[in-house]
């Protein structure tokens, strides 16, 4: 990276965003620019969304400085990757590309094609072992930023680990001499802390999860506020009056540190015993933290000295004051901005080349725009030369005429453009929906948890008639998942993948708009963010679409027809039709609708419930029951007929089968009005049936076609 004169370092830090601009003159570096931009609360803060906060200090980052056309040089922290060395066995050169390669397969605790890496090698003069430093990051996590740094677009060269341009930048700073005594870095972050040793032109690094987070944790639980009033209380705790109960909160946060960084640095002596450790240096604003300094060096053993000015590089004028109290937050931004102009000693470069290759081509158009704006021009040119020729001989209506045919030839090119536009649009939106047909499934699961989390009566869920029909039918409590669809969409803003699910509810239950809010609906939001699920429920989008449709099941008795058989020879057929039909029961039912392919599986994207049963058309306008074909009776959703839709609607059942018989019924026998079926019905006379619509949309992850590995990769790799 030698070629380029100047380069910006950006750190995205968890209270700030760090940047510093570097030029290059000969071997020597100067800093031309610089800005630190806090975020509005850090991001470590509890239950934060970290992608938007990130976005907010980013848009004041680009509005602040000119970044377009610059060299963009920008870090993962340490604990967001992986960080493995090792000592080459002696062989030629040209050999170590292959060494490396098989080294980097044993240590990278992923599979090789699923991560970015380079590596370093390191050799001394006083030492004829290679060493290497292998370092890794997964290809969803690098992607994840580069895509949030795009919208701003931001498109880094180079990205590279913390921890490596913290080593760049104390080589550089310190001037450190090829046999140099090793120097110590104490890092301490926000989330994790960077243990950097930089040792004879040698690097050797080891991230821990603690830092500056657990100790406001700890002044949080001590004195029982909230995380913002803690962090603040953790920066004033220098000047303030309850310095010494705030030590006392922190004081296990303070031994657990040392302990780390002792580890630490005993696994460093173990494997370089010849190499004593003298030299200690802090960075990060948790060095703020009165006494912190002091306690690490008397455990230590060992004069621990901050870094708050660099010797290399200085700022002159009014911003001097600015930058020299940050100067302690810059470090690894300005070995960022080192490696950027090709003086840093580590050139480990994490970036995918699909990403340079695109920052490459981005950077061409201009040209091309140029060269067809003078292609155009050229032939522009040869066409309206004759045209001068011939201006003094045609009038001004041929001039106009000329020009709007030209006119429609550009519409006419702009439209073909457009076509093609979205033609490919298309295609692409269709390759999506190809990958995405594994998303239906977990929707399907997921609508009929929400609807059995309704808590519908246990015994409807049973297969046992007789404890089905033991229940009162008005004390049946019941709920149907309908109809469940779902509209595929994409949305160009932001490049998201969503699908607008639409469950058709029918319930008895009261409380109405209450009941589905209380249940399915909340289940829906509660759920909205699972870790190994391919999507994410959008909570805001979980709404009941338009009103709640009621249905009022008629009472009374029912007046006999002439000619109609006994009451009693109704009731005797009715609950022997009812005992032959019942061998099994289910209060909710979601069987897929549609064609199905040979497996089984249903080959488009809605679900209904099947309702099963033949021959039963209950009239509750008249009291009348119409049994026909022996079946038992259904009284549930489209089945119910009421004084506006006549009976004869019914399909007839076969002619050597077809009986009718009448009987009056009372009230009281719930049961002629709740037969038991395949699906039982279980309403009752005088009950209020509900249908209502809810709608939600899912948002598919970029993700989802590795919900598996999730869970493997939620855990960050640290040195044993």
């Amino acid at each position: 990276m030698a070629k380029n004169k100047s380069a910006w370092g950006i750190e995205i830090g968890s209270h700030a965003i760090k940047a510093v601009r570097l030029e290059r003159i000969d071997n020597e570096a100067t800093i031309t620019d610089f800005v630190c931009i806090p975020h509005n609360k850090p991001l470590s803060t509890p239950e934060i969304n970290v992608a938007e906060m990130t976005r907010l200090t980013l848009g004041q980052l680009v509005a602040a400085k000119n970044l377009e056309d610059q060299t963009i040089v920008m870090s993962v922290p340490g604990h967001s990757a992986l960080a493995r060395f090792a000592k080459l066995p002696p062989v030629e050169p040209k050999m170590i590309p292959n060494i490396v390669k098989f080294e980097a397969v044993q240590q990278i605790p992923f599979p090789i094609e699923d991560v970015e890496w380079d590596y370093q090698t390191f050799s001394s003069p006083d030492n004829p072992e290679v060493e290497v430093g292998i370092f890794a990051i997964t290809k969803d996590r690098i992607e994840e930023k580069l895509t949030l740094y795009a919208e701003f677009g931001l498109r880094p060269e180079i990205v590279t680990l913390g921890p490596l341009a913290v080593f760049n930048a104390v080589s550089y700073d310190m001037s450190l001499a090829p046999d140099h005594k090793p120097v110590v870095v104490l890092d301490i972050g926000t989330q994790s802390s960077d243990v950097v040793v930089a040792d004879s032109g040698r690097c050797w690094i080891r991230t821990f999860p603690l830092g500056g987070t657990h100790f406001t944790d700890a002044l949080q639980n001590a004195f029982q506020i909230s995380y913002g009033k803690a962090d603040r209380l953790k920066a004033d705790s220098a000047t303030s009056k309850y310095a010494r109960q705030m030590m006392q909160a922190m004081r296990p946060v303070f031994g657990d540190l040392v302990q780390e960084v002792q580890r630490s640095l005993g696994h460093y002596q173990m494997n370089h015993q010849e190499s004593p450790l003298s030299i200690v240096m802090a960075v990060g604003s948790t060095f703020r933290i009165p006494g912190l300094r002091k306690f690490l060096g008397q455990q230590l053993n060992v004069e621990i000295t901050r870094m708050d000015e660099f010797k290399r590089i200085r700022v002159e004028g009014r911003e001097a004051a600015d930058f020299a109290t940050n100067a302690v937050n810059f470090v690894t931004a300005y070995g960022l901005a080192l490696q950027g102009i090709g003086l840093g000693r580590i050139s480990v470069n994490l970036a995918p080349v699909r990403g340079l290759r695109e920052k490459v081509w981005s950077a061409k158009n201009k040209w091309f725009i140029a060269a067809a704006a003078i292609a155009v021009i050229g032939s522009a040119a040869m066409y309206v030369a004759p045209m001068l020729e011939q201006q003094h001989l045609e009038s001004d209506v041929s001039k106009v005429s000329l020009v709007i045919k030209k006119g429609e030839q550009l519409q006419n090119q702009l439209k073909e453009a457009n076509s093609a536009g979205e033609a490919g649009a298309t295609a692409l939106n269709m390759e999506r929906l190809l990958k995405d047909r594994t998303i239906w499934p977990w929707i399907v699961n997921d609508a009929v948890d929400s609807t059995l989390c309704a808590n519908p009566t246990d015994e409807i869920n049973q297969t046992d008639v007789e404890k089905i029909r033991s229940i009162a039918a008005k004390d049946r409590k019941r709920i149907v998942l309908e109809n469940l669809s779902g509209e595929y969409k994409f949305e160009e803003t932001g490049n998201k993948r969503t699908i607008v699910v639409t469950m058709e509810i029918e319930f008895a239950n009261e409380g109405k708009k209450t009941f589905l809010k209380d249940s399915i609906q909340k289940w829906l939001r509660d759920n909205s963010v699972r870790e190994k699920a391919p999507y994410i429920i959008r909570p805001d989008s979980v709404a009941l679409k338009g009103e709640l449709t009621e249905i009022k099941m008629a009472g009374g008795k029912v007046t006999p027809k002439e000619g109609a058989a006994s009451s009693g020879q109704a009731d005797t057929e009715a609950e022997s039709s009812q005992t032959s039909t019942a061998s099994s029961s289910q209060s909710t039912s979601t069987q897929a609708s549609g064609t199905t392919n040979a497996s089984g599986a249903p080959a488009s994207g809605s679900m209904g419930r099947r309702r099963g049963g033949s021959g039963t058309t209950v009239d509750t306008s008249g009291g009348n029951i119409k049994t026909k074909g022996g079946g038992a009776g259904m009284m549930s959703g489209s089945s119910t007929k009421t004084a506006d839709t006549p009976a004869e609607d019914a399909p007839e059942a076969p002619a050597e089968t077809k009986e009718t018989t009448s009987a009056t019924v009372g009230n009281e026998d719930l049961e002629m009005l709740a037969p038991i079926q395949n699906e039982p019905t279980v309403y009752g006379p005088g009950m209020t049936v509900y249908k209502g619509t809810i709608v939600f949309t899912v948002e598919i992850r970029d993700d989802s076609a590795k919900a598996d590995d999730a869970d493997k990769n939620s855990k960050e790799p640290t040195e044993p």
